[in-house]
C-alpha cells in the first residue's frame, strides 16, 4: 500500500513538472481571474428556475482542462448540475402533471405550489444569498428572483 502511494506521488509530481513555466503561470492567472469573478459576480436577475441556478459546484467552475484538479472537479461540478437538472426536469414537472391531474387546474399561488407539488421529497438546490424561488401562477412556473423584488402572480418564499 505504501509503495501504491509513494508511486502516486512521484506520478502525480513528475506530471505536474512536466509543464513549462509559461503554463503554469498562465494557469495560475486565469484561476486567479475566475476567483476574483467569483467574488464580484453579480447578483443574479429573475429567471426561470433551471438547471444552473443553485450554488452547489459553482466554485468548480473555470478549472481549465490540463490542470490536475479538473480529474477531481469535473465530475463533481456534473453530479451537481445533474442533480439540479433531476429536480428541474424531472421532479417538479412530475409533480405539476399529478397535481393538474387530480386538481384539474395548476396550483393558485406560491403557497399552494410548495405544499402541493414541492413536497418533502423534492430538495430544491440551495441559491445564492438574495435569492428566493417564487411560484408564478400566471404562467405557472417557478422562478428563481431577488429576495425583496415582489412581482404580481406571486407571494414571498417562506
Amino acid at each position: 500500500m505504501m509503495r501504491r502511494l509513494i508511486g502516486f506521488s512521484m506520478l502525480v509530481l513528475f506530471l505536474t513538472s512536466c509543464k513549462p513555466q509559461e503554463e503554469l503561470l498562465r494557469e495560475q492567472r486565469v484561476a486567479d481571474e475566475a476567483a476574483a469573478a467569483l467574488e464580484n459576480k453579480p447578483a443574479m436577475e429573475s429567471q426561470v428556475a433551471k438547471t444552473g441556478v443553485g450554488i452547489k459546484g459553482d466554485s468548480l467552475e473555470g478549472t481549465s482542462s490540463n490542470n490536475p484538479a479538473s480529474v477531481v472537479s469535473a465530475p463533481a461540478l456534473a453530479f451537481f448540475k445533474l442533480k439540479e437538472r433531476v429536480v428541474f426536469e424531472i421532479q417538479l414537472p412530475k409533480q405539476m402533471d399529478l397535481f393538474k391531474a387530480y386538481h384539474g387546474r395548476p396550483p393558485r399561488n406560491h403557497e399552494e405550489y410548495m405544499k402541493e407539488v414541492v413536497t418533502n421529497q423534492i430538495k430544491l438546490p440551495a441559491l445564492p444569498t438574495g435569492m428566493v424561488y417564487r411560484y408564478h401562477a400566471d404562467t405557472a412556473e417557478l422562478w428563481v428572483e431577488p429576495e425583496k423584488q415582489n412581482t404580481s402572480g406571486s407571494t414571498a418564499a417562506p
